[in-house]
């Protein structure tokens, strides 16, 4: 059955969710890692299921600890049985045990706890689109999004801060006296990323005995879950002006008649009483409509984007705050109509059956999820004393210090708002209290007054100067009382969580663990009244605001391929559409990839490659040093990927052969059309589209005989190239060749020949017998085969026309020139690595842009430090730069220091293409950090320095055995960047078992790592 987006839980705070979900079920079987769940029970329940589970079991299991399932009860010793009435007499007569008074109080206090339990009822009486309201008070519900706050500069986080206290000065302004500010958890929506990237891909045919795409998409999910990933939801609770005594009243007389509303003597009365009730509270809504509108307007400005709640997010905030304790569940959103009446709101407080034990401090709730039965001990914490807090300088906003941790955090806030006036009055009257005690030592006791009295006086005397002359409205004052709630599978585990949160709050912030945990945890249900108004923290609206309990990681999308989890605030995936930026954005592919060897960006990029050829795109990967070779050897891509060698034995004659590897313009390319809009000008399109193609046509052969000649001239010692004669032996002999595609460099090297028999200039023939002997010495070494096709042979290397998903380009042997050492000085078999990285770059070249524009396209460059030093190179990486948004071009090009794309060196300078940025490990150089800082568009001095100084595997890298601290299997981190979004990524594949085929592919050490580490 298809959900509806609107009631569906994962569109619930997500603003970019805003299409149907297809109805696609996908065959195929688990994935081992779903059969091993299967084992424990804690996978799915049926053991073939779609892609994605149309039920969210997964998603709640991976959300709650396996271990708060509850188990069932274990038998009760015979010996601990309960004593009868006339037993526990006898024992009380003869003096008892020494438990025996211990036992009887706990007996009675469970007696009262559940007599209290059932006398307990929920203030709720009803909800009306997003307003709810008890029979005193009617507040209204508004949705903030998740915001940003990672790698912004701090004017900007100072200002996300400032907007948000604006906003709440201005509710203050508009007579708003009171806010309830519930933070909520929803999982992170799995299933439907499945679903979406199953649309968004064109997948490659499954390969019997591999893993199909089917079992692919369930493994995906199957490792996100792992990770408990969630995402937030911010509701504001704005209190409405108190309800009217009749309405009151007519709602305390509907209730009592609810019971007779059926029976045939009192229903009609009680109907309409009702009625009456209802149709006051509507008459409330209706006389306060300006005043509403007001507040949508305010919380609808910038700093807080809020949006009155839909009734699918009313819905889920009911049901979460009633079922706090058990697992995030979706169950009852799906089918929320809106509107609550008050037999609806009954139904809340029998979802959970929450129990408190006198001098537990913790809340046991136990319910049913999914037809399951959990159990959670739940633990609601206080902000206690705070210190001055510097935000943003050097700490987080204050309620997502504890979010790090893991934990899915629920906040519940009671804010009440003072005006100007009303907080100058209760500071005039703190003042003239002082000044009494004041007087009280000096003039009635003849003493000198404590210095504290000074103090206090001095800084009242300051916020009352501050406030009189502030205008901007920060100087707004609030009382609050700020809970947040944890959550075990065991009272041990609770209070373990609770030392942890308390010890990331230490030492600035004191998270109070109080007495009256039940009342407590009902506080976070809208409706219900303060448990108590111990530890009231009072602070401006700025410092308030401070808290951001919003932001989260915000990175990438939810359609594309995973790169890892974030790891700045809360982990959840990180997913990246990696042609959105073509598609939708209309921006550059290019890439950059930067970290020092070792750190894992050749690893990284290859996953993204694997995912990218997975879903139907086409990849193309130049790697000098082979080992990325086993990647199209993998079973999944039987029959759609090759490797060609470009060096070594296995290489084919002639396949960097220039007069091949540049290819004429096609025909039927969209840039011939006589339709198009180049043409719509010319007086003849169809003449004019022909002479376009004819005249690329000539380029292309002249670009040819250019290319020949750059390759020849490489190959050449500089004492030879510096002869005044070898440039025209060169250029004459390829122009007599000519520039079609048929022709190979050996008909080139016969041209020289015949110059060096036949020409009439002396000094020409001479210099062209030298030149053709250097040619001739080269073409014979075995590097140059792929350049010279064999003797005998017109080196014709037909295209194949079978659909080649992935082609790896590898240069395995290949000796490059050391640097530092002069030319002159170098080998013939070093010499030769110029001119087959000049080629080896014009095939990537070739291979990516003769696909048709629309297909979209991976190219992956490893090590392109080698691609640069060549001219083919350079203009491979300009052309990407440039023309990777009109062809569909995703490039991956990995490099050491962020200087080969900023143009440093005086060549072009692509950090203004880059909308996507990968950043790894620099090694500390200040140098790198600092050009990655200019890649990224951070400002220099604003602690970022730091960060990118910490980057990789953690730990320290040293020989010594007893104190090494370097895991090779620790996940890397990596700063990415996406459009303005800039977040630090941890690589972790731990969990992805259904790739350690592709993880051992990729990996050529001898300890393999699971979590994705090699460069």
């Amino acid at each position: 059955m298809s959900l509806q987006p609107e009631h569906e839980i994962a569109a619930l705070f997500d603003p970019n969710f805003d299409e149907p979900e297809p109805i696609i079920v996908p065959p195929g079987a688990l994935p081992p890692s779903w059969a091993a769940a299967l084992a424990t029970g804690l996978g799915p329940a049926a053991p073939r299921e779609p892609a994605w589970p149309q039920a969210l079991e997964a998603d709640i299991a991976a959300t709650f600890p396996p271990a708060a399932i509850e188990p069932p009860a274990p038998p009760i010793p015979a010996d601990t049985a309960a004593p009868s009435e006339k037993g526990g007499k006898r024992e009380r007569r003869h003096g008892g045990g020494p438990n025996a008074e211990l036992t009887r109080q706990a007996a009675e206090a469970k007696k009262r706890r559940d007599r209290d339990r059932k006398s307990v009822r929920l203030d709720l009486i009803g909800v009306e689109g997003n307003i709810t309201r008890t029979r005193r008070q009617s507040t209204a519900w508004f949705v903030q999004p998740p915001g940003p706050w990672n790698m912004r500069p701090l004017g900007k986080q100072r200002r996300y801060i400032q907007n948000e206290a604006l906003v709440v000065a201005n509710l203050a302004e508009a007579g708003v006296t009171g806010l309830h500010r519930r933070l909520v958890r929803t999982p992170w929506p799995v299933r439907q990323w499945a679903q979406a990237h199953d649309a968004w891909a064109e997948p490659i045919p499954d390969v019997p005995g591999a893993l199909s795409w089917a079992d692919y998409l369930r493994g995906q999910q199957h490792a996100m879950l792992w990770g408990n990933p969630t995402q937030k939801g911010r509701y504001w609770g704005v209190e409405l002006p108190p309800r009217s005594v009749l309405a009151q009243a007519l709602d305390v007389v509907g209730a009592w008649l609810l019971p007779v509303v059926d029976t045939p003597l009192l229903g009609r009365p009680a109907r309409l009483v009702r009625r009456w009730a209802r149709e006051a509270f509507v008459g409330e809504q209706k006389a306060i409509a300006d005043h509403l509108g007001t507040i949508e307007r305010h919380l609808a400005g910038q700093g807080v984007n809020a949006r009155p709640a839909t009734p699918a997010q009313m819905d889920y905030l009911l049901l979460r705050s009633a079922t706090l304790g058990l697992p995030l569940d979706a169950d009852g959103v799906i089918a929320g109509g809106g509107d609550w009446e008050q037999s609806d709101v009954a139904a809340l407080e029998d979802l959970t059956n929450p129990e408190l034990t006198p001098g537990d401090g913790y809340t046991t709730v136990r319910g049913q999820i999914g037809g399951r039965a959990y159990t959670g001990y739940a633990i609601v914490l206080t902000v206690g004393r705070m210190a001055p807090l510097p935000i943003p300088e050097r700490m987080l906003p204050w309620q997502v210090i504890g979010d790090p941790s893991g934990e899915p955090l629920e906040w519940s806030e009671r804010i009440t708002l003072e005006t100007k006036r009303q907080t100058l009055r209760t500071l005039r009257r703190l003042t003239s209290k002082i000044e009494s005690q004041f007087d009280h030592y000096t003039v009635e006791h003849d003493q000198v007054p404590p210095q504290e009295l000074a103090e206090q006086h001095a800084l009242a005397q300051r916020v009352i100067s501050d406030i009189e002359e502030d205008h901007s409205g920060l100087s707004v004052r609030t009382e609050g009382w700020y809970r947040v709630l944890v959550v075990g599978s065991s009272p041990a585990e609770a209070r373990e969580k609770v030392a942890l949160l308390q010890e990331m709050y230490a030492p600035r912030i004191r998270l109070e663990h109080e007495h009256g945990q039940y009342q407590l945890l009902r506080e976070f249900i809208p409706g219900e009244p303060l448990a108590n108004v111990a530890h009231c923290r009072r602070m401006t609206v700025e410092a308030l605001s401070a808290g951001m309990a919003a932001v989260g990681d915000r990175i990438g999308d939810r359609t594309g391929v995973v790169i890892g989890q974030t790891a700045s605030i809360a982990p959840r995936p990180a997913v990246w559409d990696l042609f959105a930026a073509h598609e939708k954005k209309h921006k550059s592919g290019l890439t950059p990839v930067v970290a020092v060897p070792g750190s894992g960006k050749s690893f990284l990029a290859a996953m993204i490659v694997y995912q990218a050829v997975r879903a139907g795109a086409y990849a193309v990967v130049l790697d000098p040093s082979g080992p990325l070779k086993k990647l199209a050897q993998l079973p999944e891509f039987r029959g759609i990927a090759e490797v060609q060698s470009l060096t070594g034995r296995t290489s084919r004659p002639g396949s960097l052969n220039p007069y091949r590897v540049i290819v004429d313009p096609r025909r039927d390319d969209p840039d011939y059309d006589p339709q198009g809009p180049d043409y719509a000008d010319d007086p003849d399109p169809v003449a004019a589209a022909h002479a376009q193609y004819e005249a690329d046509v000539r380029a292309a052969a002249a670009e040819r005989i250019s290319v020949a000649v750059a390759v020849l001239k490489m190959m050449l010692t500089p004492a030879r190239l510096e002869h005044e004669w070898t440039e025209t032996v060169l250029q004459t002999a390829a122009n007599t060749v000519g520039g079609e595609r048929h022709h190979n460099l050996r008909e080139v090297l016969d041209a020289i020949a015949a110059i060096g028999r036949n020409d009439d200039n002396i000094d020409l023939r001479s210099c062209a017998k030298s030149v053709h002997q250097d040619l001739s010495m080269m073409a014979d070494l075995a590097e140059a085969r792929v350049l010279f096709p064999e003797e005998g042979t017109s080196g014709e290397v037909e295209d194949t026309d079978r659909d080649v998903h992935l082609t790896v380009l590898t240069t395995p042997g290949l000796q490059l020139p050391p640097k530092g050492i002069d030319p002159t000085q170098w080998t013939p078999q070093q010499r030769m690595a110029g001119p087959l990285m000049h080629m080896a770059a014009w095939m990537a070249n070739r291979l990516i842009y003769e696909l048709p524009r629309y297909v979209r396209k991976i190219l992956f460059l490893d090590e392109n430090k080698y691609i640069e030093e060549t001219g083919a190179g350079r203009t491979l990486n300009l052309r990407i730069a440039r023309d990777s948004r009109k062809y569909k071009v995703r490039a991956l090009v990995c490099s050491q220091l962020p200087d080969d794309f900023l143009g440093v060196d005086g060549t072009d300078d692509k950090s203004a293409l880059t909308y996507e940025v990968i950043i790894g490990d620099l090694g500390g150089n200040a140098h790198a950090i600092e050009g990655a800082l200019k890649l990224l568009n951070l400002p220099l001095g604003e602690g970022y320095e730091s960060l990118l100084a910490g980057l990789g595997g953690g730990g320290e890298d040293t020989l010594d055995e007893d104190v090494n601290t370097d895991e090779l299997d620790a996940a890397r981190r990596f700063i990415v960047k996406m459009a303005d979004d800039i977040e630090l990524i941890r690589s972790d594949w731990t969990h992805f078992v259904h790739l350690a085929h592709v993880f051992d592919a990729l990996d050529s050490r001898a300890t393999r790592p699971v979590s994705g580490g090699t460069s």
